[in-house]
This record gives structure tokens, sequence and C-alpha cells, in this order.
């Protein structure tokens, strides 16, 4: 082989292995830094559980995981953003069961269904809790079911219109088979100002925002709408302990990816997501924050969010 075809031959070798390497490099997931969208502010159940969860996940995927918030338009605007994004696993969302349930059961023409999303995990639950003043008349959830059947309508409870926490009341209410009055507020920070002014009987809200009136005995919690005890509070009880069985609906979240994730993407994310969920101090701190792993595989999840939008869609037709 003469000296000229040798050359040629060299640059070939060159450019083959130059191109498989690119193609290579291409195909290789992650690549570059995993920007994971939220439609909830800074601070709050989602954001803060999420914020715990990144750095597990960035060593796990070797590549930088960074957070980016888009709270506004009843968390319409960082869903829609998650379902419009290229399926690429370089855009995912970690989204509540109040953008994924209620606000598609509740507002007319948005711009997304939940069966845009594809739920990849469900990660954490937030204890939401039913509480009154700390001195109320109502010592157990009993007192005040015994005293709202016998005057139907007089007792008040607050909570957001089309909230998480208004459709978790409603639900409890029905099975009690009990009336409560609804007075819509903006927040639970209204809520709670109006309890401890004496303004209003009950409140059902978030544990995390309600710890330190709690520890101080201000407020006083009459059941937990999650699974198990919280260990903050183990002396309040679950509404199952007391015997209402059909489940009602939770704050939770999960991560969910645009519609149309490679295969290959998907597990690699998905692999990533459930041993971050798994690191062994996770635990004790969501459980400082008043909130608790619940770790759902995508499919389950997609059930319960099914289960839920049905549910919710029922009650707010009955409810108008």
């Amino acid at each position: 082989m003469g000296t000229r075809h040798l050359r040629y031959l060299i640059l070939i070798l060159v450019f083959v292995f130059s191109f498989a390497d690119t193609i290579g490099a291409e195909e290789r997931y992650p690549a570059r830094e995993i920007q994971i969208v939220t439609s909830s502010a800074p601070g709050g159940f989602v954001d803060t559980t999420l914020r715990f969860m990144t750095g597990n996940l960035a060593k796990i995927l070797k590549v930088p995981v960074i957070v980016n918030n888009r709270p506004g338009s009843a968390g319409v605007a960082g869903t829609s953003y998650v379902v419009k994004a290229k399926p690429d696993g370089y855009v995912i969302g970690c989204i509540s069961s109040k953008d994924t349930v209620v606000t598609p059961a509740t507002i007319p023409n948005i711009p997304y269904s939940y069966t845009d999303l594809d739920p990849l995990i469900k990660y954490a639950e937030d204890y939401t809790i039913v509480f009154v003043k700390g001195n109320a008349r109502w010592k157990t959830l009993e007192d005040l079911v015994e005293e709202a059947r016998r005057q139907p309508g007089k007792i008040t409870y607050g909570a957001t219109t089309n909230s998480v926490s208004h459709f978790l009341m409603e639900g409890f209410l029905r099975q009690a088979n009990i009336n409560l009055l609804h007075v819509p507020l903006r927040n639970i920070g209204e809520t709670m100002t109006r309890i401890l002014g004496g303004n209003l009987d009950v409140g059902v809200g978030s544990l995390t925002a309600l710890a330190g009136q709690l520890k101080a005995g201000n407020l006083r919690g009459l059941f937990l709408a999650s699974r198990a005890r919280a260990a903050l509070f183990p002396e309040i009880p679950t509404l199952k302990e007391k015997g209402f069985k059909e489940p009602v609906l939770t704050l939770y979240t999960g991560f969910f990816a645009p519609s149309g994730l490679p295969k290959n993407v998907r597990k690699t994310l998905t692999e990533a997501l459930e041993k971050a969920v798994a690191e062994p101090s996770l635990k004790e701190k969501f459980a400082q924050i008043g909130a608790v792993i619940e770790y759902r595989p995508g499919h389950e999840l997609a059930k319960e969010i099914a289960d839920d939008y049905r549910r919710v869609v029922k009650m707010a037709q009955t409810m108008k």
C-alpha cells in the first residue's frame, strides 16, 4: 500500500471513530444538567421535599439537577411548561395532587389534562390535619361529629375553595354524614388566624404550617388524613383509626415527564429517582417538616391520580 493510500485510510478511520464517539455521546443520558420544574412557590411542602431530593439525584445521575419554580395561574403555568417540554429527560416536573387532580377537575379550559403527564414515581405525602383552637369544647373528633349531628350547618370550617383541603374535608363530611358550613379563605395563614381569634371553628391544612402552634398548645389536632400518625405529633390519630375507611383526597407529590419519553431515558430516570428516595437520611429530613416518604411506582401513581380525579369531579358537581 502506497503512502498516499495509507494517509486516506488513516483519515477515514479517524472520521469513523470520531463519528461513532459523537453518536455515543448523543445517546448517553444524561449528558448535561436536568431541570426539575415545579408549579409550587419556594418554601412549601413540594418545594422543600424536592430540594431534599435533588442533592441525592445529582450524585446518582452525575449531572447538575436544578429546581425551576414556576408558580402562578393556580398551578397551570408550571404544569403546562412540563407538558409542553421536549420529551428528552432534561425537563421533568415535580407536581402535587392539587395540580394533577384538583385543577384539571375544577377549572375549565386549562391547556392540559392529567393524562398529558407521564408519572415516574410518587415520593412524598404531606400530613394534612383537621384542627381546632387549643381550648375548644371539642376535645376529640367524636365530640365534633356528635355536636355537628345535633346542629347541622352551625359549626364552621375554613379552607380555600377548590383546594386539596376543601375536597379532603368534604370527603370526610360525607363519610361522617354531617354538615359543617364552609367558609372560603385565601390560605392556611388566614384559617389559623381566624381560629386563634375565635372567628372560625374548624380548620384544615398542612401540618408543616401548623406545627409551632400545635406544639405551643394554641391549636389542637383532631385527626390526620394520612395513612399513619406523624412522628412530630404521635398523639394525633388518623382518620382511618377513627373508623372512616374510605380514602379522602390528600396532598401528595411525585415526578412526571412530558409524554413520549424514550424508554431508555425513562428507565434511567425512574431508577435514579427510586435510589434517591431510598437514601437513609431522607425519612428524618421529611419528618422534621411534617412530611412523609410515600413511594409508589409510576403505574400506581397514575391509578391514584385517575381515581382521585373521578372522586373530585363527582364531588365538585354536587357541591355547586
